[in-house]
């Protein structure tokens, strides 16, 4: 797809100094020869038409290396939010061939003790902490390296009301950890899963964000 843009962009530009230079190369073709003022005119279409191909140019790569690091930190996000979906809805959730609903849903989101890899993590509100080697301290990313770029991720996972899917329930920070606790009894049979993914700023500094709400089942 690249390649088929910069050679559109390369038609393009040549179609443009064909029309530029149609004069001049009739010019060329005649028998006699330039006179100072057709030269000056020459030197002055020049002098516009260079600078404003290469603005051209350079907008055209710009967007096309952004939309291919938007596609990519899109790529990065649904990889990890298909990763969240695969675990079972809760920490107390019976977890065997498949995850069985719990009647009683853990009061805090993020890690337990033990949770020290992502391999480990089981439930989806592990992932509100994204670097479990250090557990229990922030920063609650990390970042994931594609084609020389790293691109930051971020995970959010909370209970929500049935009638307000986008709609966090209340909670309270854990303090030096990415942990948060819920009131008892405010649990919900629902969570809120955000995962944002963001490109660093010398690469655009984009950012992509998807949500899925899992159910207690």
């Amino acid at each position: 797809m690249k390649k088929l843009r910069v050679m559109s962009l390369e038609l393009k530009v040549k179609d443009i100094l064909r029309k530029l230079f149609t004069f001049n190369f009739s010019l060329l073709t005649s028998k006699r020869g330039f006179t100072l003022i057709e030269i000056l005119l020459i030197i002055i279409v020049v002098s516009i038409a260079i600078p404003t191909l290469l603005i051209m140019v350079g907008q055209e790569a710009k967007f096309g290396v952004d939309a291919e690091i938007r596609v990519t930190a899109t790529n990065v996000a649904q990889q990890l939010l298909e990763e969240i979906k695969a675990k079972c809805f809760d920490e107390t959730s019976v977890s065997g061939t498949t995850c069985i609903q719990t009647a009683a849903a853990s009061t805090t989101l993020g890690p337990e003790a033990g949770e020290t890899a992502l391999s480990l993590y089981d439930d989806v509100d592990d992932f509100n902490d994204l670097a479990p080697a250090s557990l229990g301290t922030t920063p609650c990313t990390d970042t994931v390296t594609v084609n020389g770029i790293g691109f930051t991720r971020q995970a959010v996972a909370c209970y929500v009301n049935p009638g307000n899917l986008n709609r966090c329930v209340d909670t309270a920070p854990v303090a030096g950890s990415c942990n948060r606790t819920i009131a008892s009894g405010s649990q919900t049979d629902y969570k809120n899963i955000t995962v944002t993914v963001t490109a660093p700023s010398d690469s655009g500094g984009g950012s992509v964000t998807l949500t899925t709400v899992m159910t207690n089942y």
